[in-house]
């Protein structure tokens, strides 16, 4: 079994409690093994939205024989059980719950409903520092950077985090 790495955000509905039951549900629904989710992590903007309340962010990381397009499957109906309207909400819309398959291991995929890695993960501070903290030795599949490297390589302005509430 490949390692899952999960990213959950969210701003609306007490992100800070809904992130950790939004990851357990996550865990029965893909009956995920050794499980692990990192501390909640809070933005001070959200990414590409003027105003709304900071996003909580975090990263899951567990194992299991499911598919990656049945994983996504999955996330997006956990969404939806969690308040998640992604047709209302648009890309960058505020919202109470945000699933982002991140990486299932060293796969690579490309079509028309999953991009695997997550193609905008290397470039979020929001997804690299508590994916760290779970995974310090993680390597981008397509790149072939450490997360380190990559969270290193971010300009400061684009720095968004603080830890805790």
């Amino acid at each position: 079994m490949d390692p899952t790495y999960i990213a959950l955000g969210g701003n609306l509905s007490d992100p800070a409690r809904t992130l950790p039951r939004a990851w357990q549900a996550v865990v029965q629904a893909l009956a995920l093994q050794r499980p692990r989710l990192s501390r909640v992590w809070w933005s001070t903007a959200a990414e590409g939205a003027a105003g709304g309340p900071r996003f909580a962010n975090a990263v899951g990381l567990g194992y299991t024989s499911a598919p990656p397009h049945a994983q996504l499957a999955v996330l997006h109906e956990v969404e939806a059980r969690f308040g998640r309207e992604r047709r209302v909400e648009g890309r960058h819309g505020d919202r109470p719950l945000d699933l982002d398959l991140i990486a299932v291991g060293n796969q690579l995929c490309e079509d028309a409903t999953l991009t695997l890695p997550h193609p905008r993960a290397a470039a979020r501070d929001f997804v690299l520092v508590p994916l760290l903290e779970l995974a310090p030795s993680w390597v981008h599949p397509r790149l072939g950077r450490s997360g380190r490297e990559l969270l290193d390589a971010l300009p400061r302005a684009s720095r968004t985090l603080q830890e805790g509430a």
